[in-house]
Formats: C-alpha cells, sequence, structure tokens
C-alpha cells in the first residue's frame, strides 16, 4: 500500500479508536473510499465504487457506516433538494454550494465577501449566528448553453446526478 493509503488507513482507525467505534474492515473499507472520494457523495455512489473491491460490502452497511459516521460527527448529511442524500467530510474551512437543477452538479465556492455580509446583517439584528448554509439552485454553464433547463428543477435519475449530465465529477470546487 502506497503513503497515503496508510495514512488514509491510520486516519480513520485512529478517529474511529477516539469515538469509541468498532474498526471492522468494512467499515474501515466504506470510511476510507468515501474520504478518496471526496465531497457529496451518495451512498448508491459509493457502494458502486465499494463493488469493484474486496471484501464486498452490501448497501445496508454502507448506510449503517455512512449513519454511524455521522453520528459521531466525522461527516455531514446534505440535502441539496432531492429525495436522496450525499455525504462530505467534515471540513474546518466553511464553504457554501452551487447546485445544478439540470444536471445534479454540486460545486463548492468560497467568497468572502458574502461571509462579511452575512456577519454584518446578524449584527445589525443583534443575531450570534452559529452557523450557516448557503445553497444557490440554477443551472451550471454546459446545463444553460444547452438550454437544458428542466421545469421541475430535478435531476432525471440517480445516476445522472451521481455523474452529472456531461459525465463531469459531480463535485467541483470554484476557484477563489
Amino acid at each position: 500500500m502506497g503513503g497515503e493509503t496508510d495514512k488514509s488507513r491510520d486516519r480513520i482507525r485512529s478517529l474511529f479508536r477516539e469515538r469509541g467505534i468498532a474498526c471492522t474492515a468494512q467499515r474501515e473499507l466504506v470510511a476510507r473510499t468515501l474520504l478518496e472520494m471526496g465531497s457529496h457523495v451518495g451512498a448508491d455512489e459509493l457502494h458502486r465504487r465499494l463493488a469493484r473491491r474486496k471484501p464486498r460490502v452490501a448497501l445496508a452497511t454502507v448506510y449503517r457506516t455512512l449513519q454511524l459516521l455521522k453520528d459521531n460527527g466525522l461527516i455531514a448529511e446534505r440535502h441539496f433538494g432531492e429525495r436522496w442524500r450525499r455525504y462530505e467530510n467534515l471540513s474546518p474551512d466553511h464553504h457554501d454550494h452551487l447546485v445544478c437543477l439540470g444536471c445534479g452538479a454540486v460545486i463548492e465556492f468560497r467568497e468572502p465577501l458574502i461571509e462579511e455580509l452575512q456577519e454584518k446583517v446578524a449584527r445589525r439584528h443583534g443575531f450570534k449566528a452559529e452557523r450557516h448554509r448557503l445553497e444557490l439552485y440554477g443551472y451550471c454553464r454546459d446545463c444553460a448553453r444547452e438550454g437544458r433547463m428542466s421545469s421541475r428543477g430535478v435531476p432525471a435519475n440517480r445516476e445522472q446526478a451521481a455523474v452529472g449530465r456531461h459525465g463531469a465529477p459531480v463535485t467541483q470546487e470554484v476557484p477563489r
């Protein structure tokens, strides 16, 4: 195994140990694969990736492990107006999301001006904000250019939402 894989495995085992979670081979594999895949991963998409590996991991095990990781504060569950959930690693770096209603792509972005404005609004109202979430729903450049805007605003199917209409990864990061 390579150095990155060893580091990932050690990190997962350490997190599990800190939280008192039994570290089975299947749980470790689910967690490591989720870390490798990045953010905004659905359980079905994760299960498809795991199906190529051994030991085999049942879809129920994927769901139980995701719930366990969420309950222990290791990942966050996100709903982007869909009927299914996506998961992302918790990061100390706050980010917001652009969600394409055409292909299901989720684009992360960071914008200091938006953060400053939200803090200003909270202060003006004497409000002490602990956290916030900003999600902008619309159409990515490709979907808008191709005129593929749905009146329902929901990707046609899960497969489409998992990889995006154009075969692009679901998660992209917008540079600052």
